[in-house]
């Protein structure tokens, strides 16, 4: 492990957002020093450093709910790592451990105050300050939903990476403490500390000034004249990803210097004879007021800390100090799942959500980037997408041991803090067992089959003879797998059957047919613009959405603002569903900030899609992992990473094809004559999205693909769809046809 040699060397640390005591604590060193070497870096903290990387940085990210410029920011970032002869080694967070999810939700909620201020700014015609104020708030995007763009890249470049079975800062521990191979130092945020770590973390890597930023876990323990255990209490109080600040410490009244530091939080310490319980006593009646339990939130945050688990590396999951785990050891380290899941975890294979909820005992809804609850979306995740959730946790229940399996899960909502609702559980074994498939079956019937695309696997369903062909007698056990193809194929089967979209003859559905219709229709366009990833996948989203009732013009929230401005209210019903038809779809864009106009309306509409697409998401893991787990699928295997990256509902899109879609039609007329549109849709991209790089293509592909979701809606008959829905559509397609 590398250890650097402290020196009087000032280095401002305070765009981390982290201690400010510690962060003054950072030196500089030149990049020489890790040349050749391996460096561990904690993936969350690398995305945050990207996101308020300046001058280019986005500020309209929570704006958006998305990205456009970061994937080419750190491909850039990749090759000076190439360059400067250091190779990067990324750590991902798996599981949250206890209290993170608590301090998550009160974070992002602070985020969304704070952006609700740069949205007031906006509303109030305040353009520049409104870009400054979000762009202050970037935060309040989370990291996680960059994972898979930043694994994809990892991929493409054969650079390794892990996923630990929790937070990567403990596995990061780990490698120090063993002294790996695998690394000569460690990046990330400043809770390395809490571990038991050699050295120096390293903060940040400056290429063009050659130099290294990073803190002396040793220097810092000096300089405060603390053992590491005091330090460990004091760090704790000041906060962390999984406890909440110490309420004293924050209060101007008590702590005359802010923002408070460590080393306030040592001062109190010491004052209390070193004792927390006495530090807690002597401020009883703040914590009475603020966070009466943060005394037992601690005692659990500085258990995981002593016993963190992390995978050693003979691959084995292991806890940190066994010998002196109590017996009531769940409280803070959660239930025990088996080391199969963890690998299916490090694998890529299913994300850390489903095994959230299993070891914690806990669904907790997180807030959405708009911040706003309304009733549709109350109702969504209470009564609608948990189904789906639940469907998810039928699947991998089965093989639990008893204990696990019937254990409760309660779900806790980000809005409500008296909320609760016991999740339930049901048999689907059945009905996922009647699921094979063979690939003779396939090239006889359906020649042109191309696993994964969905619309093969809905089509196919079509031919009688091939449906009859899946059908599986469930005593007859599906065993080792091999195809990856058929795997992704048997997935989506078995997600269509749990969805309603195919019956347990494998027929199709009313809804079903609604979906090969919609995707029949939208065929010559997914042809016609094949390098357009994800566009089959936003037609399952478009009827998911369409069967909640959501995907429809009714809860406008005109408070919201941002609603189509001209036109009769009609017009106005007809081009909000255009809008948020193509909100599911991407807008491309180069590779810098946004600049154009925004909309907090759509934004709120996105939080819907990405509440149905992350259950969904959810639903098809649990399928997917649950053929592994039954040895359904071949397990030795060194591509579970792709297969699970090519099944559906993985990336969100951001909001801007549905503001530029909004925008522009909002501004043609039935009356312009075909001149006049051509040269409003040539000058377009220049006066609203200037860093479009296709509008009109991605223009041409939102228009087919309402056309193709209106091929669908046709489909069905009152009892799918309200007659009052179906008004809405029919006026919507009129709508654009006139404008087009």
């Amino acid at each position: 492990m590398l250890n650097f040699t402290f020196t009087d060397t000032d280095a401002d640390m305070t765009a981390l957002n982290e201690d400010p005591w510690i962060g003054s604590q950072a030196v500089q060193h030149a990049t020489s020093e890790i040349e050749d070497c391996a460096i561990a870096i904690d993936a969350t903290y690398y995305i945050h450093l990207q996101l308020d990387a300046q001058p280019h940085n986005e500020p309209l990210l929570p704006a958006l709910g998305g990205l456009t410029g970061m994937q080419g920011r750190i491909e850039a970032d990749l090759d000076q790592w190439k360059a400067h002869r250091v190779v990067p080694f990324f750590i991902f967070d798996g599981q949250s451990i206890t209290g993170q999810d608590e301090v998550t939700v009160t974070k992002s909620r602070q985020a969304n105050e704070k952006t609700d201020y740069a949205w007031n700014l906006y509303f109030n015609s305040q353009a520049n300050d409104a870009v400054l104020a979000f762009g202050q708030n970037t935060n309040a995007y989370r990291p996680q939903n960059l994972y898979p763009l930043l694994q994809s890249m990892l991929k493409r470049r054969g650079l390794h990476f892990l996923v630990a079975p929790f937070n990567a800062s403990a596995q990061m521990a780990y490698f120090e403490m063993a002294d790996s191979d695998q690394c000569a130092g460690i990046m990330g945020s400043l809770e390395l500390m809490l571990y038991p770590i050699k050295d120096s973390v390293i903060r940040s890597i400056n290429w063009e000034a050659e130099t290294v930023t990073a803190i002396s876990k040793k220097h810092v323990l000096k300089t405060l004249n603390v053992s590491d255990s005091l330090f460990i209490d004091a760090f704790l109080m000041t906060g962390t990803s999984f406890l909440p600040t110490f309420p004293a410490l924050p209060d101007p009244t008590l702590t005359k210097i802010q923002p408070y530091s460590v080393s306030d939080a040592v001062n109190m310490l010491r004052a209390a004879e070193k004792s927390m319980t006495l530090t807690c006593t002597t401020y009883h009646d703040v914590l009475k007021i603020q966070d009466p339990n943060w005394l037992d939130k601690y005692r659990k945050a500085r258990m995981a800390v002593n016993h963190f688990i992390y995978i050693a590396e003979s691959g084995e999951v292991k806890v940190h100090d066994p010998d002196r785990l109590t017996k009531a050891n769940h409280e803070y380290l959660g239930l025990q799942l088996p080391s199969e899941l963890f690998h299916y975890l490090n694998a890529g294979l299913i994300g850390p959500r489903i095994l959230n909820w299993i070891t914690h005992g806990q669904l907790q809804v997180l807030p959405t980037i708009d911040g706003v609850a309304s009733d549709e979306y109350k109702n969504l995740v209470t009564s609608q997408s948990i189904r789906i959730k639940e469907a998810a946790l039928s699947l991998i229940f089965p093989r639990l041991n008893r204990g696990i399996a019937h254990t409760s899960i309660t779900m806790k909502v980000w809005y409500d803090r008296n909320f609760s609702y016991t999740v339930a559980t049901s048999d689907l074994g059945a009905k996922v067992a009647s699921w094979n498939v063979q690939e003779s079956a396939i090239k006889e019937y359906v020649p042109d089959f191309e696993h994964g695309s969905i619309i093969s696997e809905v089509l196919a369903l079509q031919t009688p003879e091939f449906a009859a062909s899946t059908k599986w007698d469930p005593r007859q056990k599906v065993k080792g797998i091999q195809s990856a193809g058929i795997i992704q194929s048997l997935c989506l089967w078995r997600f269509l059957h749990l969805r309603d979209y195919v019956n347990d003859e494998h027929q199709l559905t009313r809804w079903g047919n609604a979906l090969a219709a919609a995707l029949s229709a939208f065929k010559p366009t997914v042809s016609k613009y094949a390098e357009v990833p994800h566009l089959y996948e936003a037609v399952l989203v478009a009827l998911e959405l369409l069967r909640f009732e959501l995907l429809n013009s009714r809860h406008k929230h005109e408070e919201l603002r941002g609603l189509p401005m001209n036109g009769t209210p009609d017009d106005v019903s007809s081009l909000l569903l255009i809008s948020r038809c193509a909100t599911l779809l991407k807008l491309r864009h180069e590779s810098n900030g946004y600049t154009g106009p925004l909309s907090k309306n759509l934004l709120a509409f996105r939080s819907l899609v990405s509440e149905v697409r992350s259950a969904d998401r959810d639903l098809i893991e649990a399928a997917a992992a649950s053929m592994f787990l039954h040895a359904q699928a071949k397990r030795q295997r060194d591509d579970t990473w792709e297969l699970s990256h090519q099944l559906p509902f993985l990336n969100d899109p951001d909001v801007a094809l549905g503001i530029a879609v909004k925008t522009y039609f909002d501004d043609i007329t039935p009356k312009d004559p075909p001149t006049t549109k051509a040269a409003k849709k040539q000058a377009f991209p220049g006066h609203f999205v200037p860093y479009a790089l296709a509008f009109p293509e991605d223009l041409e592909i939102a228009c087919s693909f309402f056309d193709a979701l209106y091929a669908g809606v046709q489909m069905l008959d009152a009892t799918e769809i309200p007659a009052a829905d179906r008004i809405t559509w029919d006026k919507a397609a009129e709508y654009l046809a006139l404008r087009r």
